[in-house]
């Protein structure tokens, strides 16, 4: 099913339309009634979109105009693994997406894919340029730049539990949208005081997250090299890395890395697999080989965060 989303509208209005439409398909898990939303007097608009899964392909077109005033805050929350069949395949493929942060800006025009049996739940924020200016300097988001990505934080991930939770209460609820804005702006300005950035273009923006998407399976053996990943980006290798660098802010082994460590993590919390069971999984040679990486990572042993109630 296609859908087009224009980020300078409301999104609801636009929700019910696509309900509305003719060709809708409601094995896309899409109903109006599992679309929240508030809109402040300083004109932020908060959504929650509840836990879905699609048990079709959705196409999804995002747009904003060049000219837009409008900038749109667009967080995953619901990370979990997700089974994908091929066509005329029986075997599924496992894929792991991590929580994260996507900001668009005006001038964008992305296209995203999600297969079916993808599980998702959503939050957005989408407010005036206006506030952007009175608070930050303008050139914090520089002209061209269609889309920031940042990692999604368990501090974060909180204040937007918080704010659907407080959904009911306005003012509260306006208090922790704010807070989440301003600490991923505080992320942004950190991002963009280290780093010298390159203007991405938005088919420089869809062939990296084509080619992210094949570092998404935590299970994968081979991972694909940078040659074969760069080739899907339709650019060079060297090209590849210092973009996919810039906009993942990591590297591509670093970012398969950290798919690896936050999908183990959700498995041992769920109960769903054991320290021993994922260190085969995850093809580590041995299993202290894996508790050493994962308390690297997290800084606690994978038997502490293991519940096997």
């Amino acid at each position: 099913m296609n859908i087009t989303l224009n980020i300078g509208e409301n999104l609801i209005d636009q929700f019910q339309k696509v309900v509305a439409a003719k060709h809708f398909d409601k094995r896309s898990g899409y109903a109006l009634h599992k679309i929240k939303s508030i809109t402040f007097p300083d004109q932020v608009e908060f959504y929650h979109f509840e836990a879905v899964t699609h048990n079709i392909p959705i196409h999804m077109l995002s747009t904003n105009a060049k000219d837009s005033d409008w900038y749109l805050i667009h967080i995953n929350i619901g990370s979990d693994t997700q089974l994908k069949k091929e066509e005329n395949r029986t075997e599924q493929s496992k894929k792991f997406v991590p929580s994260g942060i996507l900001l668009y800006c005006p001038g964008i025009r992305i296209k995203t894919e999600f297969p079916t049996g993808h599980k998702s739940e959503l939050a957005s924020i989408r407010f005036p340029k206006k506030l952007l200016h009175n608070y930050y300097k303008k050139d914090l988001i520089q002209d061209g730049q269609l889309l920031v990505y940042e990692d999604l934080d368990s501090q974060i991930e909180q204040q937007v539990r918080a704010a659907i939770a407080s959904l009911n209460n306005r003012l509260e609820c306006h208090a922790q949208v704010l807070k989440i804005i301003a600490d991923i702006f505080t992320k942004i300005e950190s991002t963009a005081s280290t780093s010298n950035n390159i203007t991405l273009h938005n088919t420089d923006i869809t062939n990296l997250l084509r080619a992210a998407s094949y570092l998404t399976n935590p299970t994968i053996t081979p991972i694909p090299s940078i040659k074969e990943l760069a080739n899907i980006a339709q650019m060079s290798a060297s090209k590849f890395k210092v973009l996919f660098k810039q906009f993942f802010g990591r590297a591509p082994y670093q970012y398969h890395f950290r798919v690896k460590m936050e999908y183990a993590k959700k498995e041992l919390i769920m109960g769903r697999k054991t320290p021993l069971t994922l260190s085969q999984e995850l093809d580590y040679a041995h299993p202290s080989n894996f508790t050493s990486a994962y308390k690297n990572y997290f800084g606690t042993l994978p038997s502490s965060d293991y519940s096997n109630s």
